[in-house]
């Protein structure tokens, strides 16, 4: 009978529907990486291309991950726990507005870095820069209003969008990237995130009769946006170190995080997701530890299962067209040692939920203190990196799990804070 009604809740319901969407989108984005293996291969133009998109990625999550989420969730969710209607009419004029700032900021910071790279074809980097602080801009607003769905429980409506996205990107990739090779990478991407904009996020213009909603600058926390997305600034800055000798080794790191990240997003995202939104309701102690203990067996089996099958799965994934037998094998390194980093990310991620559950005002300080001590902790590792003349591998490996280690520590004891105050 308990297992029926388990089965049976609500909370089961929008996990599935979460996870099922974000399987499809897995699937998506594998014929996405299949695709982009066989046309760009570990090449140094794509190589140079991630070490652009780090900015841009940046960015992205700041503005557009787990950390805006993380912001306002718990904000939108007591809202509509309250009121029946709402005016988002506010919300739309503070989005618009916000992303004229970001597109200015995001493209002048990948212009700096072109010309400071000095990559070659340097007008064509220019040309993806522009696509890519408009991907940003759009990103930011959807984010906004995604959030929305999520905070009234409308996860099927958040599902069905997000695979929209995906799914017009996948299909224009390959048309696109044959063309125009790594511009036609970022105007695919583009062009699915209007789709979403114009499908699901501008019609709820319509809503403007009820309680007027007003976002402030003070709503995004900067602290609260790191450490609601310090899984993928972790990984965004290992990247970037994997890519700062100038060589294609950013392309086996990227391949491999690809392949890791499905983990992440379909599992570890969409737990925290809903846990997020129903401790930021009620205190819920039972629904905590399930979350951990499964995002700790999911951790362990990947580590298991990437310990005796890491090349066949980068085999079975990415070996065709321009992907050879060597890239295969480098990718299948990165593969294995990055899992156990990515172990520590999953339990780090499900601890930060309650403490960023919290009214900002609440534990303003901690955040600050928190934020900080891993923002020191990716600098360290890149002076460390840049002092001694490593390995890029394992100057990257040394970035990705000082970070991730402090992560799970500073993630304790974030928990520990979150017990304190609501004691």
């Amino acid at each position: 009978m308990l297992i029926r009604i388990f089965f049976a809740s609500q909370l089961v319901k929008d996990f599935s529907n979460l996870f099922f969407a974000n399987i499809f989108q897995k699937v998506l984005g594998l014929i996405r990486e299949l695709v982009i293996a066989f046309f760009l291969g570990s090449s140094i133009l794509y190589a140079n291309f991630l070490l652009l998109r780090v900015v841009a990625d940046f960015f992205s999550q700041i503005t557009a991950g787990n950390a805006l989420k993380a912001n306002l969730l718990p904000k939108f969710t007591k809202l509509y726990e309250k009121n029946k209607d709402v005016s988002l009419s506010e919300v739309f004029r503070f989005s618009q507005k916000s992303s004229y700032y970001l597109f200015f900021i995001s493209q002048f910071i990948q212009t700096v870095v072109i010309f400071y790279l000095n990559l070659e074809n340097n007008i064509l980097f220019f040309v993806v820069s522009l696509i890519l602080s408009l991907s940003i801009c759009f990103n930011f607003i959807n984010t906004i209003f995604l959030t929305i769905f999520q905070a009234r429980g409308l996860f099927l409506k958040y599902s069905y969008s997000s695979v929209t996205n995906s799914l017009v990107f996948t299909l224009l990739i390959y048309p696109l990237i044959s063309i125009a090779s790594f511009i036609g990478l970022a105007l695919s991407r583009l062009i699915g995130i209007i789709c979403m904009y114009f499908t699901f996020v501008r019609p709820l213009k319509k809503e403007n009769l009820g309680v007027e909603v007003k976002l402030y600058n003070s709503d995004f926390n900067f602290p609260t946006l790191i450490l609601g997305n310090f899984a993928n600034i972790i990984i965004i800055s290992s990247r970037f170190v994997s890519g700062a000798d100038g060589s294609n080794n950013i392309t086996f790191f990227m391949y491999a995080v690809v392949l890791l990240n499905a983990l992440l997003t379909a599992v570890i995202t969409n737990i925290s997701t809903i846990l997020l939104r129903k401790i930021a309701i009620k205190k819920n102690s039972r629904l905590i530890l399930y979350s951990l203990l499964v995002s700790t067996f999911v951790g362990l089996c990947m580590v298991v299962i990437l310990h005796f099958f890491s090349i066949d799965i980068v085999k079975f994934v990415y070996l065709r067209g321009m992907f050879n037998i060597s890239d295969v094998e480098q990718t299948a390194v990165y593969l294995y040692e990055l899992s156990f980093a990515f172990l520590l990310l999953f339990v780090s991620t499900i601890l930060f939920q309650p403490f960023l559950s919290l009214p900002i005002a609440k534990n303003k300080r901690n955040r600050k203190y928190i934020s900080l001590l891993l923002i020191g902790t990716i600098v360290t590792g890149f002076l460390f990196s840049g002092f001694f003349d490593l390995d890029v591998q394992l100057e990257t490996l040394i970035v990705i799990y000082t970070s991730s280690i402090m992560g799970l520590f500073l993630s304790i004891y974030s928990y520990y804070c979150y017990s304190k105050l609501i004691a």
